[in-house]
């Protein structure tokens, strides 16, 4: 039988850090992944009207919410379908949350709804988004189109 040597010299501890540079690389990796679907908007299809110039979309728009109408007039926030009620409630709901932190002095761009409706929708329920949006003070209302090839 081999007795360890008790000569007084440990062997110097040696910390493997390749798992953890694993690790860290996995968790930046979801993270990059999971913020981008945080990111992304999930809307229903619906057929755009035809524009021949038409500004690029600014994402960064913290305080902006897009409702999208359909063909038959059904309405919807982030893909899910809601009701007229649910609609000028989160239109409230964006005055409300952009004028508390304009009031804590932060400076803010003003709340924007953007509409989304296909391009066969009645105009009456446009423009009864467009009031309601008018009746509580928001004046930034932006309009998807797509752009005709050149």
């Amino acid at each position: 039988m081999r007795l360890p040597d008790t000569s007084g010299q440990r062997a110097p501890f040696r910390f493997n850090i390749t798992p953890m540079i694993d690790v860290v690389f996995l968790l930046i990796i979801f993270f990059l992944v999971a913020s981008y679907f945080v990111r992304s908007e999930h809307s229903r299809e619906v057929a755009l009207p035809d524009a021949q110039r038409g500004n690029p979309d600014d994402p960064s728009s913290e305080y902006r919410l897009t409702i999208t109408v359909e063909r038959d007039g059904k309405l919807s926030i982030a893909g899910n379908l809601v009701s007229e009620e649910t609609v000028m409630q989160r239109i409230q709901e964006l005055k409300a949350s952009a004028t508390a932190a304009a009031s804590t002095g932060k400076q803010i761009a003003r709340p924007e709804v953007r509409i989304r409706s296909d391009r066969d929708a009645q105009f009456a329920e446009i423009r009864k988004l467009v009031e309601h949006c008018a009746a509580n003070g928001i004046q930034s209302i932006r309009f998807a189109v797509a752009n005709q090839p050149k």
